[in-house]
C-alpha cells in the first residue's frame, strides 16, 4: 500500500513541475524562464527538479506531450460520439476542437503576446510539430471513411489527413495574430469571419465537399470571444 501511495505523490509532484512551467512559459516565455523559475514556481528543490527532468528542454518536452495528448483524447471522444459517418465526425472534430479554443476565453493579450514572442519560437514549432504528428492519424482515418462511404473525394487519406491538420494549426495561428490585431484596433470583424470562411473553404475543396458543408470554428463565437477580451483587457 505505501508503495502505491509514493507512485501517487511520485506522478503528482511531477505534475506540479508541469504545472508550474505551463503558467512561467504563459507569463515570461520559454527562453526567459529558468530552472530556478520553476523551482521557485513549484517550491521545490534543484534535487528533486533533475529527479524528474534532465533539462529544462526535457521539461518542455514532457509538457507538451501532456497538453498534446489530452486534447488528442479528448477529441477522440468526440469523434467517436459523433457516430459513423465520416462527414459527421469531421464536424465532431470541429466542434470539439473549437469548445477547447473558445474555453480559453479567460486569456490576456499579455499572455498571447508571450505566446507569439521570440521567446516561445521553439515551443511554437515544437507544439506545431507535436500537434501534426498527433492528429494526422486520427483525420486520415476519418478521411479513409469518408472515401468509402462515397462523401469525400481524397486519393490519399494519410496525406489529406495531415493536410487538414496543417491547414488547422494555419488558421490556429492565423487567429491568434488577428485576436492581437482586433484587440489593437488593427482588424474587424469582417477579417474574422473572411479568415475563418476561406480556411472552411480550403478544407471543403481538399475533401471535394460543396461549400457550406463545415464550418472549422462558428465566427460569431470567435467575434464573441474577442469583443469580450477586449474590453477586459481595457480596449
Amino acid at each position: 500500500m505505501a508503495r502505491t501511495v509514493d507512485e501517487v505523490a511520485h506522478a503528482r509532484r511531477r505534475e506540479e513541475f508541469l504545472d508550474a512551467a505551463q503558467r512561467l512559459i504563459g507569463t515570461k516565455g520559454y527562453e526567459e524562464m529558468s530552472v530556478r523559475d520553476v523551482l521557485d514556481e513549484a517550491s521545490a528543490s534543484r534535487g528533486a527538479f533533475y529527479h524528474y527532468f534532465g533539462s529544462k528542454q526535457d521539461l518542455l518536452w514532457a509538457l507538451i506531450d501532456r497538453t498534446g495528448e489530452t486534447l488528442l483524447e479528448m477529441l477522440r471522444s468526440a469523434v467517436e460520439e459523433s457516430g459513423t459517418d465520416a462527414l459527421a465526425r469531421l464536424r465532431g472534430y470541429f466542434k470539439a476542437l473549437a469548445e477547447v479554443k473558445l474555453s480559453q476565453r479567460a486569456l490576456r493579450s499579455p499572455t498571447l503576446r508571450t505566446w507569439q514572442s521570440d521567446g516561445n519560437v521553439l515551443t511554437r514549432q515544437k507544439v506545431r510539430t507535436d500537434i501534426i504528428e498527433r492528429h494526422t492519424p486520427l483525420l486520415a482515418a476519418i478521411v479513409r471513411d469518408g472515401v468509402a462511404q462515397g462523401l469525400f473525394t481524397a486519393p490519399h487519406p494519410e496525406h489529406t489527413g495531415r493536410l487538414l491538420i496543417t491547414l488547422i494549426q494555419d488558421l490556429n495561428e492565423e487567429l491568434t495574430r488577428l485576436f492581437l490585431a482586433f484587440e489593437a484596433g488593427e482588424a474587424g470583424a469582417d477579417d474574422v469571419r473572411h479568415t475563418v470562411e476561406a480556411y472552411s473553404s480550403a478544407v471543403q475543396s481538399v475533401l471535394g465537399l460543396p461549400e457550406g458543408s463545415v464550418v472549422i470554428v462558428e465566427p460569431s463565437a470567435l467575434l464573441a470571444w474577442f469583443d469580450a477580451a477586449s474590453k477586459r483587457n481595457g480596449a
